[in-house]
């Protein structure tokens, strides 16, 4: 997903990673819960969750983040308890896009609104909304640009995230229709890297035993942890290889600048987590919400890197 600010300090990642952490309870009681499949191992997550905290306190209401801990029977419980306790309103970041449509459909028919946020979920749990980014029109903004700076010929490898999730289906599906239209492009790897900087070094490291100088001319990455990667292909001197991430952290941006990394695709955890949280606003006071939110994305390269600061 988005889904790598450098992480917040110590002591708010330990805030964070608490199984159920809940704010001071305002004067009317109002309440939003928020499920996250695993707070705390993703500095995107990190940025967002605060900035949920941050609005939701704006608005007057109370917020509970807890945590999955990337468990579908924890991710479940918590969300029934939140409807057991009455809360006004639901966001949730779901692991995979099925496996809680059962806790979400019965949060729906309690009459408490669910906003799906950045992970989307199946149809069939009819969430009151999504929002998020439209993960293929990410995938094809930075495979489009790849076909353009390798002049439509060359291999292509992908990092493809942790599968199954939204982000890495909607991500790949854009990657690959883009890449159709570029046949003197083939992808010859295609591999999971979890999101995780050390298993993006690993496959680096193995692609470049099997592919020489030469043999491969771009990686892909579903996050914004390819900077390692880009970062490990520069000391070894296989500047050749041009990559291409998703999210825009400091790190990011700084690589950009020094021509490490190629491109990537900003999506502000902040402004997500600002309009989620309108959105749930919107939904307890009865108002009309649209089932979809999409927020715009932009394709950072060296081109606009200096006007655009780091999403964080």
């Amino acid at each position: 997903m988005k889904m790598t600010r450098r992480v917040l300090g110590a002591a708010a990642l330990s805030f964070l990673a608490a199984t159920a952490l809940t704010a001071p309870a305002n004067a009317e009681g109002k309440k939003i819960g928020v499920m996250v499949y695993n707070v705390g191992v993703d500095p995107w997550m990190n940025v967002a969750v605060k900035a949920m905290e941050d609005n939701a306190k704006k608005l007057g209401y109370d917020i509970t983040i807890t945590d999955g801990h990337n468990d579908i029977g924890q991710m479940s419980s918590a969300i029934d308890q939140f409807v057991l306790q009455g809360y006004n309103a639901i966001i949730v970041a779901p692991a995979d896009p099925d496996s809680l449509v059962g806790s979400i459909s019965k949060a729906v028919e309690a009459k408490i609104p669910v906003i799906a946020y950045s992970l989307a979920v199946s149809p069939d749990a009819n969430a009151t909304s999504f929002v998020g980014s439209n993960e293929e029109h990410i995938g094809k903004l930075h495979a489009d640009y790849a076909i353009k700076e390798l002049n439509g010929k060359g291999n292509v490898a992908i990092m493809t995230g942790i599968l199954g999730t939204a982000p890495q289906l909607g991500r790949a599906k854009g990657e690959h229709d883009a890449l159709a239209a570029a046949p003197g492009i083939k992808i010859v790897e295609e591999q999971a890297n979890d999101w995780a900087p050390d298993k993006t070094v690993a496959l680096i490291q193995d692609w470049f035993s099997k592919y020489p100088k030469g043999e491969l001319n771009a990686v892909f990455a579903h996050g914004p942890e390819l900077v390692a990667a880009a970062e490990y292909a520069k000391s070894q001197g296989r500047d050749e290889v041009k990559f291409f991430a998703v999210d825009y952290p400091e790190d990011a941006r700084r690589a950009i600048k020094e021509g490490t990394l190629t491109a990537t695709v900003s999506q502000s955890p902040a402004k997500l987590s600002e309009l989620a949280v309108q959105a749930a606003d919107k939904a307890i006071r009865g108002e009309k919400v649209e089932p979809k939110i999409i927020i715009d994305n932009t394709l950072i390269t060296k081109d606009n890197v200096e006007q655009i600061q780091a999403d964080y």
